[in-house]
């Protein structure tokens, strides 16, 4: 609600006080005006009568002397305003009415001794008839509308000199008066009251600024300088926002601070934080939850949950955060394009330190590569045992058949032999891929690879020669793309295996008297970076669907388990290829096509190469290369 003004508070106060104080005395001025009116009035009304009661005759048979009296007190009563009348103490008259008017309105002054004497109940003369020297009286005449007062004296000879006064003239005057006094307190009033709005805005203008301070400081300007006062009251008030403002200058540095702290430190996790209130909205989010989601960080502050995330099972597991006491943990799948993304998520309740409920924070950690590498583990066991068990149960059925008799039998004997031989073959060539794949793993994580700088043409017509054979077994012509000046830092007896391994798949895989190129990008080609080296192998054979592609190069894995096994496959092959690439820093993938055939690509990083290297061996153009 709107508040007043302090100033108009202190005005308002004090001009209440300056009126009612004003009223009052105005009051009791006029109350002491009128009385000191009638006070005075009295005094003269007494003067008269006890003038006219020292020049009264002693001697009441005295006509002359009774007659110039009344003549004196007539001109005296004329000169003062009063009506003065001698009468017994019982109120009867002795003598005519003396008055102002007896003169012009003889009549009326022969009546008036007769209404003199009717008024035998004049308190005045009721406290002379009791002993009192004198006594007064006031009556208002409702007829004439005027205020009479009467003054009774007691005299010689049992007598009494009554003045009476009408006070129509002092009256009169008295309103005069009071309109002149009421006129000056008006005046004394104005002044007051100018005064006071000049000391209130003047008091009240310290505390404004302090307040106005105060405003700028409670709406975040901190840096707002605090006024001081000669006043003790608002000084202390002042020195104690300053201290506040010091304070929450602190405070706010320190706020800031920790901010940006956390911010650095949320910005910095790999894992994903959301932090959502009770009502389901976003509170917080970091770059990597941002990222997980695939959200934008500024625009969805403080929007509710289900406008933000699409994924029902999240927007699930943080309602249950939200309303359970302890921490959740569960797994989430995210679908990304084609790809699904395994989430670990973690909840816990955000609760006040009453323990009432205020949100949830959740916690997103991707754990795919994890669980890939768990489910690789898993495949591997399951396909190494697989793996070797065919060769050693292979083995074990015919030593069998051989002890239960057929050793006997020449040509079975040569077969079961024959097979066994075979079968024992290849149980070795799994055990030497996985002797071959652990040494290379090991390199790989040692780091310490030796290099030599040759001529990459010589690698690869090495790797060609050993394939020849086979190439020549299916009528498949090999066709290289490489300069003969290119030269890397590799090693050469891994780099060859790597090789041997593309380039034998290339010809089991690719259709009889079909062609496999192989390309070499230099540093100069176009299509480089002009930071490695590709060497890509191509086939013509059966190509490869798109969903196997991620795990082409895992061990043991098989798109065909039968193709591959009646090819002589071990499956471990493609797993070789991808740690030799490794170990030289380098990658490996692959890009195939259903029913046209794949292109597998190894990328080497470049290294200073030998001055005088020179490259040796056969190398073939060819004009056609898959797009």
């Amino acid at each position: 609600m709107p508040r007043k003004r302090l100033v108009w508070h202190l005005f308002a106060g004090w001009s209440g006080l300056v009126v009612a104080g004003l009223v009052v005395v105005s009051w009791l001025a006029s109350v002491e005006l009128a009385r000191l009116s009638d006070v005075g009035e009295y005094r003269r009304m007494e003067d008269v009568a006890r003038m006219v009661s020292e020049t009264m005759p002693r001697d009441a048979a005295d006509a002359d002397a009774i007659s110039a009296w009344q003549t004196s007190a007539q001109r005296l009563s004329r000169s003062t305003g009063l009506t003065l009348e001698l009468l017994a103490a019982d109120g009867s008259s002795f003598l005519p009415l003396v008055n102002r008017e007896a003169a012009e309105q003889p009549e009326r002054a022969a009546d008036q001794p007769r209404s003199s004497a009717r008024q035998g109940d004049d308190p005045a003369l009721a406290a002379v008839r009791q002993g009192a020297p004198e006594g007064r009286s006031g009556r208002y005449d409702a007829e004439a509308g005027t205020r009479v007062l009467t003054l009774a004296v007691a005299v010689e000879g049992n007598r009494v000199v009554r003045v009476t006064c009408d006070t129509t003239q002092l009256d009169r005057s008295l309103r005069s008066s009071q309109k002149s006094l009421l006129f000056g307190f008006l005046a004394a009033a104005v002044v007051a009251v100018a005064a006071g709005y000049v000391v209130a805005k003047r008091a009240a203008t310290g505390v404004e600024k302090l307040a106005r301070s105060a405003s700028r400081l409670a709406r975040g300007s901190l840096d707002t300088s605090i006024p001081t006062s000669e006043l003790a009251e608002l000084s202390t008030i002042a020195a104690a926002v300053e201290g506040l403002r010091d304070q929450l200058l602190e405070r706010a540095r320190t706020i800031g601070r920790q901010g940006s702290q956390q911010e650095a430190v949320l910005a910095s996790m790999v894992e994903g934080v959301v932090a959502v209130d009770n009502r389901h909205r976003l509170l917080s989010i970091n770059t990597a939850a941002a990222t997980l989601l695939g959200i934008e960080p500024g625009k969805v502050l403080l929007r509710p949950l289900q406008e933000v995330v699409r994924n029902p099972d999240l927007r699930r597991f943080v309602l249950r955060a939200i309303n359970c006491k302890e921490t959740v943990e569960d797994d989430l799948l995210l679908r990304e394009g084609n790809r699904d993304r395994t989430i670990l998520v973690r909840g816990t309740a955000l609760r006040g330190s009453r323990g009432n409920d205020h949100g949830a924070v959740i916690v997103l950690n991707d754990v795919t590569h994890f669980r890939q590498l768990e489910n690789i583990r898993r495949d591997f066991v399951a396909n190494v045992s697989h793996e070797l068990k065919t060769p050693t149960a292979s083995i074990r059925g015919f030593v069998e058949t051989l002890l239960d008799g057929a050793v006997e039998n020449q040509v079975d004997a040569r077969r079961f032999l024959t097979i066994i031989a075979r079968q024992a073959e290849r149980l070795e060539a799994i055990i030497e891929d996985l002797l071959a794949l652990s040494r290379i793993e090991r390199i790989e994580e040692s780091s310490d690879l030796s290099l030599e700088t040759v001529a990459l043409a010589d690698v690869i017509a090495a790797a060609i020669g050993s394939c020849q054979l086979r190439a020549y077994e299916r009528s498949i012509k090999v066709n290289v793309e490489c300069e003969p000046q290119v030269v890397v830092a590799v090693n050469p007896p891994l780099l060859e295996q790597a090789l041997i391994n593309l380039i034998d798949n290339a010809i089991k895989y690719s259709n009889v008297g079909c062609t496999v190129r192989i390309r070499v990008a230099s540093d100069e080609a176009a299509s480089l970076s002009g930071e490695q080296i590709t060497i890509a192998v191509a086939d013509e054979g059966c190509g490869i669907d798109e969903r196997f592609l991620p795990r082409i190069f895992e061990r043991f894995y098989r798109v065909d388990r039968a193709r591959s096994r009646k090819l002589g496959g071990t499956g471990l092959g493609l797993s070789i290829v991808k740690h030799i690439v490794q170990a030289h820093g380098g990658s490996v993938d692959v890009v195939s096509t259903p029913g046209v055939g794949s292109v597998f690509s190894i990328h080497l990083p470049t290294r200073q190469p030998a001055p005088t290297a020179v490259a040796t061996g056969s190398s073939a153009a060819s004009s056609r290369w898959p797009s």
